[in-house]
């Protein structure tokens, strides 16, 4: 069997493009599982809380004395019922697992799009 050998130029670029179809294939479930988690949650905090009450109140405060805001949200997360708690700490884990991940999938997508794994096996 005669086996052609590839020139590093086109084998990069297929490694390039099979890595980006197993990093999405990768990431993909597990976004859009976030994604509607966090979808469940929102819906769940929209039902506990009337959002639009505490946001004007917040507004106010911030007018009123900007500094204040943080005690604000503060006396409002420690007076909510214990379910709202329960949600909006939910929400507040699950948003930042979510930004980890983009964030990750993104540097990943940059990484392989400039070739750096192929320029440091040659430096």
């Amino acid at each position: 069997m005669e086996q052609t050998s590839l020139s590093p130029r086109f084998r990069g670029q297929m490694l390039n493009k099979v890595y980006r179809i197993w990093l999405f294939r990768r990431l993909l479930p597990v976004f859009l599982a976030e994604v509607a988690v966090l979808t469940g949650l929102l819906y769940g905090v929209a039902r506990l809380v009337f959002v639009r009450r505490v946001i004007e109140n917040g507004l106010n405060v911030f007018s009123q004395n900007p500094s204040g805001v943080v005690s604000f949200l503060i006396a409002a997360f420690g007076h909510a019922p214990a379910p709202t708690k329960l949600v909006v700490i939910g929400v507040v884990v699950l948003a930042a697992l979510l930004i980890r991940l983009i964030t990750q999938g993104l540097l990943r997508f940059i990484l392989v799009r400039e070739n750096y794994f192929g320029r440091a096996d040659h430096a």
